[in-house]
């Protein structure tokens, strides 16, 4: 899949980036990975939402490779193009501007529920060649991370949440669960990627262009 990084600037957000070029220059030793992630939330909804789509581009080669030596799972999952198809409609989201209660967007998401809960269940119960699925089925939930991220709003966040003081916390949050929850699937699903990997993609992602 082509990435949509490019094409999607962030002016057309709506968003302000004074002083995220800098964020993104900091020093990675400065705080840890999971802190500077946590960080991007000051910038608002869709620059987390950007950064999660960043991570999850990254895992769509995985998610094709799949488990070869697993023919089900090759058959099931390798072959649905469903995380791609996901992707592109988020894209496309953002391109529009990245208005709450796009019903192709929902759609796309609540599919891609389906199909990664699946995903969890046949590697739950299926046996041998799991270290291969165990990374597939990562892979999905990073890029599923990115969708949940985009379905965020502070009123599905608090909704059962009845202090006053941990709603506004969440509110003010945004979806950083969500790209923090992408960013450990993403390093599960890639073993060989490193944090600095993370910060690299998600600082081409969110550069001003």
């Amino acid at each position: 899949m082509a990435s949509c990084r490019a094409t999607v600037s962030f002016m057309a957000t709506g968003q302000s980036d004074d002083g995220l070029q800098s964020y993104l220059d900091e020093d990675p030793g400065a705080r840890p990975l999971s802190d500077w992630l946590w960080g991007l939330s000051r910038w608002g909804t869709l620059v987390l939402v950007r950064a999660a789509l960043a991570i999850a581009e990254a895992c769509v080669e995985r998610w094709r490779r799949g488990a070869p030596r697993d023919e089900g799972w090759q058959h099931h999952f390798a072959s649905s193009t469903l995380p791609q198809d996901a992707l592109t409609a988020l894209c496309a989201w953002l391109e529009r501007g990245g208005r709450p209660g796009d019903a192709r967007l929902e759609s796309c998401t609540e599919e891609l529920r389906d199909l990664i809960g699946n995903a969890e269940f046949f590697d739950d119960e299926a046996s041998g060649g799991g270290s291969e699925r165990e990374q597939a089925v990562a892979s999905g939930r990073a890029i599923l991370m990115a969708l949940e991220a985009s379905q965020w709003t502070a009123e599905r966040a608090t909704e059962d949440v009845p202090d006053e003081a941990e709603r506004q916390a969440i509110a003010s949050s945004g979806p950083a669960q969500e790209l923090l929850a992408g960013a450990r699937a993403y390093r599960h699903a890639l073993p060989e990627s490193s944090e600095a990997k993370v910060r690299e993609l998600i600082r081409d992602a969110l550069r001003a262009k």
